[in-house]
């Protein structure tokens, strides 16, 4: 089982340029609480070319902001990394109790954004989420998420603080899916959600490639060997 240490083996792109000042208006969110059971195992801890999955997802994480925070689900978990929790608050909310836990995070901390990516997003990348946030901020969206061939991808984006409320209320309708709040209002008026194709941002739809199952990390380590031997 590899140990978790986001400062070695980078598989993410070229780090994003950020001010200190947008830096600061950002809180990352890892969301690492799922139950993991198409893999058998958890999926966070596992090895994937020298380094546990979620390091990927975190040093992306760590382009964009200084503070990031793990939403590890309704129990403590990941204590060894140092790192900030944000606990579910609901016993199994799925991906939306973790985001609505960021999302409270990011506004207990004074942040305007939540940076949210899946613990199981190897290919994942700072420069992308700079350019996502860049979006959101010049077109006044309240999110601004990955598109890909297949659709978006919710768990790879950026959410304004201001989406808290309607995903709680949401999550308190028994919803658990990060896009179950898209339809909402907010400050009196729709919700508004930007969907940024990976094409458009000169990124390719791998960028958000899940890895679930015993196949994908299969998959995935025989990519990164392929890569490896060229």
């Amino acid at each position: 089982m590899a140990t978790s240490d986001p400062s070695q083996g980078a598989r993410a792109g070229v780090p994003a340029e950020a001010p200190h000042a947008r830096r600061d208006s950002v809180v990352g969110v890892l969301l690492c609480g799922g139950r993991s059971a198409r893999m058998g195992t958890d999926k966070a801890r596992l090895e994937l070319d020298g380094s546990a999955l979620m390091d990927y997802p975190l040093r992306a994480l760590r382009d964009v902001t200084d503070r990031t925070v793990l939403a590890c689900g309704p129990v403590p978990r990941y204590l060894d990394l140092g790192l900030d929790l944000a606990l579910d608050p609901t016993v199994d909310g799925g991906p939306l109790a973790g985001l609505v836990a960021g999302l409270d995070a990011a506004r207990e901390r004074g942040a305007e954004w939540a940076a949210v990516l899946a613990c199981d997003l190897p290919g994942a990348e700072g420069n992308l989420l700079a350019r996502l946030l860049e979006r959101a901020r010049a077109s006044g969206a309240d999110a601004c998420l990955l598109g890909l061939a297949r659709g978006s991808q919710p768990t790879y984006g950026v959410y304004h603080v201001r989406c808290a409320a309607p995903a709680r209320a949401a999550l308190e309708a028994g919803e658990r899916r990060l896009i179950a709040f898209h339809g909402a209002r907010v400050e009196d008026r729709p919700l508004r959600v930007e969907i940024v194709r990976a094409s458009e941002l000169g990124a390719r739809d791998d960028v958000a490639r899940n890895v679930n199952t015993p196949e994908e990390l299969a998959a995935a380590r025989a990519s990164g060997a392929q890569e490896a031997a060229r």
